[in-house]
């Protein structure tokens, strides 16, 4: 484990000051130093670090006033702009570290403020509680401290207690003071080597040296000059660790379009026009091998192309980390040293990627996708042994970057080939690629005779010959040797011989096994359209009925689709500055143009089926559902209440009576038996016209068959008398 917590000597740092403030270099001259790797001397590594590289990354990073790169930078500038970062980090840290009641700090009874414990108290559920942002920040400092621990292992200074607790509060500000993007896994390995070399180069209080140069490298004031490069570094590497898409609200105030009176929709050339949020980590490496790389060197390109070789496999590591993982730390800090001299803004750090992958291209061309993957997820190291006063690998790096982004095309690909095997030896030759090996074959059985057979054979003939020993077999393996007993059993047995038939047999029947698959026998259960064996020619005239139903299909099509277009322009007609939420109106509207794409799309593919889904949105979806579900239940009818039916009223029918005596007169006497029939079952026997139940009628006890018909009407006359004696005597008692 490397041992890096000692310090800077002040001898080599006032060297280094006096290098970068008082020997009237200007800028320009200090970047060329950078890339010729004459920055710093040989005698200014010690202890494990570069005495005066924070002082270099604070002047590089530190943006410069307009017409002063070629002048000599100034200290009292780079203090001035160092005093400001220090205020804002001790603030924000104060801000975002104190708990929301502020124990222990200033008594209440001394401020006289009166917390709201409705809002202010660790138990309210309210929604503007701050102890809500105060436990969610807790979690998020665990998050940033399980990372910060296993920050370069091999270095001991990243193992104290303090240089990690650092660590996790400079992160920790970073992340609350920027919500959109807030803490991703890898910045903690991007600030740990800002904040060695702040550490390396700091000075104590009590030191005697120049008081400019105690002051640009305070001891105090580590961790906020390691928050300001920090900071200044994450303006332009914040946009790789993006994940998702930014909020209108804060970087389309500019461009927001105001929607009271017209449409304005912005749609490129095309269809598909509108597209998906794209990380723009992912852009970036799409950039660098389908853009840089293709244009510089093709042959390369197409070889990892055919390959399959997605760049985010690689690029993602290479740009969040800056190189930090591919290369050794004395290495990746003579690239940062190049990166943030030439290029502040770090757009040069996707050329770097083109001259990594061109200086390992004879690795890549020849090889499979198993050999590419390796290769670029362990980037191999370059030679260390170089003649003396030779730059190193990195800045040779740095410097073939910066020709490819000055002329990016072929020739300048083959200039760094050239170059590449002048520094390291690298041939400018691409080796042929390794033969592929194939598993050794057994030869294939024979049907008619089997080793046992042939073996059986060999000794009979040998005998017959004289030899008493069997012949001399060559030596196999012990696969070779199972394999080949598994095919005498199989002989012996006749299973090789069964086996031969049955796949000869599936090989004859594949063809209508096929059939009767591609055939459902069910035809409700088909889950692709069947085409008709028969279908009807073009130059056929289609009937009326097939016409009037295409039409009717169309126009209720054309119905459905001025529906949701009407949804469409009122919700893109709303304005904003009227609406009490103005991220559900941003969210109504996208769903409101997604809708729109649909509606083309249907429009140019003359489609019928519609999908209801994508014709309205969400919220508009769930509020028609619910009107209908209203409506289903207005025009329910009112439910029936049930009135029990009235009690029957008792009646005297004589005309049943007189009916029953003159059939009891006709009828003939009947055999008297010993058994009475009961006068119950008499009445169920009777005929409904010949008897009324009553309790005052008393069962006459005439058989039901002896009972005559009733007789048809007459005339006109008797139905007249007796619609008139019905109606004077209604309950029948005459």
């Amino acid at each position: 484990m490397q041992s890096v917590t000692g310090r800077a000597p002040e001898t080599l740092l006032s060297d280094a000051y006096r290098h970068f403030f008082s020997s009237g270099q200007t800028f320009s001259q200090l970047q060329n130093q950078v890339l010729q790797d004459r920055l710093f001397t040989k005698a200014s590594e010690a202890n494990g670090g570069v005495a005066g590289r924070s002082l270099a990354w604070k002047l590089f990073l530190t943006k410069p006033e307009p017409l002063q790169a070629n002048l000599p930078p100034r200290s009292s500038t780079l203090l001035e702009h160092l005093r400001e970062s220090r205020r804002n980090y001790e603030k924000l840290l104060t801000e975002k570290t104190k708990a929301p009641d502020d124990l222990g700090r200033v008594p209440e009874r001394l401020t006289g403020t009166v917390r709201n414990l409705t809002v202010n108290d660790p138990l309210s559920l309210h929604n503007e509680n701050p102890w809500h942002d105060w436990f969610n920040s807790l979690e998020l400092k665990k998050t940033i401290l399980q990372d910060v621990e296993r920050t370069f292992p091999d270095i001991a200074f990243f193992r104290e207690d303090e240089v990690q607790d650092e660590l996790t509060n400079i992160l920790l500000v970073y992340s609350l003071t920027h919500p959109s993007i807030g803490y991703r896994q890898g910045m903690h390995e991007l600030l740990a080597p800002l904040y060695h070399a702040v550490y390396f180069d700091s000075i104590g209080e009590e030191s005697q040296i120049d008081t400019d140069l105690r002051l640009l490298c305070s001891r105090k004031h580590v961790g906020a000059d390691s928050w300001g490069l920090f900071d200044t570094v994450m303006q332009n590497v914040s946009v790789w660790y993006e994940w998702q898409q930014p909020d209108p609200k804060v970087i389309g105030r500019r461009s927001q379009a105001s929607l009271s009176g017209h449409v304005h929709l912005i749609i490129p050339d095309g269809q598909n026009g509108i597209q998906p949020y794209v990380a723009p980590i992912v852009k970036a490496c799409n950039k660098i091998q389908n853009e840089l790389l293709k244009k510089c060197d093709p042959a390369l390109w197409k070889s990892m192309e055919n390959s399959g070789i997605e760049p985010q496999i690689y690029g993602i590591r290479w740009l969040r980390m800056l190189f930090t993982r591919e290369f050794p730390m004395p290495d990746s800090m003579k690239l940062w040293d190049g990166l943030f001299a030439c290029d502040p803004t770090l757009d040069l750090a996707l050329w770097v990627c083109v001259a990594m992958l061109i200086r390992v291209r004879n690795d890549l061309i020849p090889a499979d996708y198993n050999g590419q993957l390796t290769t670029l997820l362990r980037y191999p190291s370059p030679p260390q042994q170089r003649p003396p006063g030779s730059p190193t690998h990195t800045c040779i790096l740095l410097q073939q970057a910066l020709f490819l982004q000055m002329a990016p095309n072929p020739a300048s690909s083959a200039t760094i080939a050239m170059e590449n095997r002048t520094a390291f030896n690298i041939p400018i030759e691409v080796p042929p690629p390794a033969p592929l090996r194939r598993r050794p074959q057994l030869p294939p059985p024979q049907a008619s005779q089997s080793g046992f057979g042939q073996r059986k054979q060999d000794i009979e003939g040998s005998s017959r010959l004289g030899h008493s020993r069997q012949p001399s077999t060559p030596t196999i393996g012990i696969p070779e040797m199972l394999a080949r007993g598994l095919l005498e059993r199989g002989e012996s047995l006749g299973i090789n011989k069964t086996l031969y038939s049955a796949v000869a047999e599936l090989k004859r029947n594949i063809p209508d096994i096929a059939a009767n698959l591609m055939r459902s026998p069910n035809p409700n259960e088909v889950s692709f359209p069947l085409e008709d064996e028969n279908p009807v020619p073009p130059w056929e005239p289609r009937s009326r009925l097939e016409v009037e139903g295409e039409v009717a299909n169309l126009k209720k099509r054309d119905k459905r689709l001025g529906d949701a277009l009407g949804w469409i322009v009122d919700t893109l007609l709303q304005d904003e500055s009227s609406a009490e939420d103005v991220q559900r109106l941003q969210r109504k509207r996208r769903e409101a143009i997604e809708s729109l794409a649909y509606v083309r799309d249907v429009l140019i593919s003359d489609d019928l089926n519609l999908d209801p889904e994508r014709l309205i949105g969400e919220e508009e979806a769930l509020k028609r559902k619910r009107k209908e579900q209203m409506r289903a239940e207005e025009s329910k009818p009112p439910p029936v209440t049930t009135v029990a039916p009235p009690l029957p009223v008792s009646t005297i029918d004589s005309r049943t009576r007189h009916v029953t005596e003159r059939a009891f007169a006709r009828s003939p006497p009947r055999p008297t038996s010993g058994v009475q029939p009961s006068p119950s079952a008499e009445l169920q026997q009777a005929p409904p016209w010949n008897y009324t139940r009553s309790s005052f009628s008393t069962p006459t006890g005439l058989p039901p068959g002896s009972l005559p018909r009733k007789p048809p009407p007459t005339s006109t006359g008797t139905s007249r008398m007796s619609g008139i004696v019905k109606s004077q005597d209604p309950l029948g008692a005459l």
